[in-house]
């Protein structure tokens, strides 16, 4: 009897912190006002994470003054028009598990006992439709500021140059070294909302969750 009220308790309370985080992954942090659209960014979901995208170049700013297009995936670097960053646990992110049996300990581990943080970057001809994906416009400046963002992101040797983690020549996607610690507090989605939002642009109050991200960009005037 003991045992089944316990059961009861836990799971009610479990219950109760879900219903909370969804509820408040509906809430906007702030309500942001028209800004000029300068350029156009992009946010993907992908499975559970989210992705920042934007142009190889235009004219504000040329990644290739930050990474070596050659590096990332199997197609040659001048086919690449868009970018995609995403950032997570340096185990669980490269790896994709699919099976539960690769899951479960993957994901614990990434949650409570992360080894670290790495950053994904994913180059793309085009947009890409396969998946969802929400676009919308800002400024200059806060254009900048996201960029600033995503460059903090990756560790750096002495000399300043980033470092290549995995390369996988299948795929259009590497992995680099990465800073920051991911946890049950910090996730890939969490990482998504705060670039968005030094961009001036509107993020869930509680952003754990993909759908929440998602929801909030296509919020943003277009």
């Amino acid at each position: 009897m003991i045992f089944k009220k316990t059961c009861s308790y836990f799971s009610a309370i479990f219950a109760g912190i879900t219903s909370l985080l969804l509820f408040v992954s509906l809430i906007p942090r702030k309500w942001v006002s028209y800004q000029e659209n300068d350029v156009t960014i992009c946010v993907n979901q992908v499975g559970i994470h989210t992705n920042i995208i934007v142009p190889v170049q235009n004219n504000i700013y040329n990644w290739q003054q930050f990474l070596k297009l050659q590096k990332i995936g199997n197609q040659p670097s001048e086919n690449y028009q868009y970018l995609g960053f995403g950032w997570g646990d340096r185990d669980f992110y490269p790896a994709n598990p699919s099976q539960i049996q690769e899951i479960v300990p993957l994901g614990i581990q990434a949650l409570f006992f992360s080894r670290g943080s790495a950053m994904r970057v994913e180059g793309y001809s085009e947009l890409p439709q396969e998946h969802d994906i929400q676009c919308t416009g800002v400024s200059t400046t806060n254009y900048l500021n996201t960029i600033q963002f995503i460059q903090n992101s990756f560790e750096l040797t002495p000399q300043g140059q980033i470092i290549l983690f995995i390369r996988n020549d299948e795929s259009e996607a590497s992995y680099y070294e990465a800073r920051g610690h991911y946890s049950l507090l910090r996730n890939s989605n969490n990482w998504t909302a705060e670039g968005l939002r030094t961009a001036n642009l509107n993020t869930p109050l509680w952003a754990g969750i993909p759908q929440a991200v998602m929801l909030h960009v296509s919020r943003n005037p277009q």
